[in-house]
């Protein structure tokens, strides 16, 4: 027999609490689904009202209006996300499986990055962009992009590199296997979930990075990311349809729903393995 659990006061409040919180959270999600499913007239009239009838025309417009600017962002992120984990792995392979002078002082200024605000290297990427000639191209993202987001991977990496067994390297030498071998053939396939993690934290803060493409692309609206298009017309800057820009919202978030989910099993373990073993 299982004895019956006293509900006492604390757990009537922690359950509320929760409660609270989730609609606290979801709330605004709610709200922008309820705006794209109403013209504007009613979202100015009746804001928190439900939808009389459902207004598809908001999907259809908002499809054609960002089609292309999740096009350039999906772009920019897949060329960084390639260079990223190829320069993750190989790096955190570097500092968590080798030896070689020097190591823990490169090391220690990786870290010490990570101590310095973003806002921060704002003029000083821009000045180098600039100088490159790179203003206002896909490459004037992708290198900061590139350059930001693999510090907090190295460190994630080497973590999880430096908690593998010796012993499985140890047999890949003893069979001949050259440390580029154990590294492409025994290090990576293990270090999937870290990968795999990294590269959904990168894609997710470059695909909704606002700050810098519109520093670094200052041009037409074709070469523009998602997000400088919606944010710029829900400031006011374009149209004021905001039926049309909630819709926008949730098909832009419809690639980073499909990344996050067919990924997470994988996410959740990259995220405790690096947790644990750092």
């Amino acid at each position: 027999m299982h004895s019956k659990r006293k509900i006492g006061v604390g757990y009537v409040i922690s359950r509320l609490l929760i409660i609270a919180l989730l609609i606290i959270t979801f709330f605004p999600f709610v709200m922008l689904i309820n705006m794209s499913l109403k013209p504007n007239v009613m979202i100015a009239n009746d804001f928190l009202g439900l939808p009389r009838e459902i207004y598809w025309v908001n999907f259809v417009k908002a499809f054609k209006f960002v089609f292309r600017p999740i096009l350039n962002s999906l772009y920019v992120c897949g060329i960084s996300l390639v260079l990223i984990i190829v320069i993750v792995a190989m790096s955190g392979y570097a500092f968590g499986r080798m030896k070689f002078k020097g190591k823990n002082i490169l090391f220690s200024l990786l870290m010490a990055v990570m101590m310095v605000p973003y806002t921060l290297l704002i003029i000083p990427n821009y000045n180098i962009i600039k100088n490159l000639h790179i203003l206002n191209t896909y490459w004037g993202l992708i290198i900061p992009y590139v350059a930001g987001q693999q510090v907090f991977g190295i460190i994630l990496a080497e973590a999880f590199f430096k908690g593998l067994p010796n012993d499985i390297f140890e047999a890949a030498k003893i069979d001949g296997a050259s440390e580029i071998y154990a590294f492409a053939k025994v290090a990576v396939p293990l270090s999937k979930p870290i990968l795999i993690t990294v590269g959904i934290t990168s894609v997710v803060a470059m695909y909704n990075d606002y700050i810098w493409p519109t520093i670094a692309m200052t041009g037409g609206d074709e070469v523009k990311t998602f997000c400088q298009i919606v944010f710029n017309n829900a400031a006011g800057k374009g149209t004021n349809d905001m039926g049309l820009i909630a819709a926008a919202f949730i098909i832009g978030t419809i690639p980073l729903l499909i990344a996050t989910s067919s990924c997470l099993k994988y996410y959740i373990q990259g995220m405790m393995g690096g947790a644990v073993k750092g």
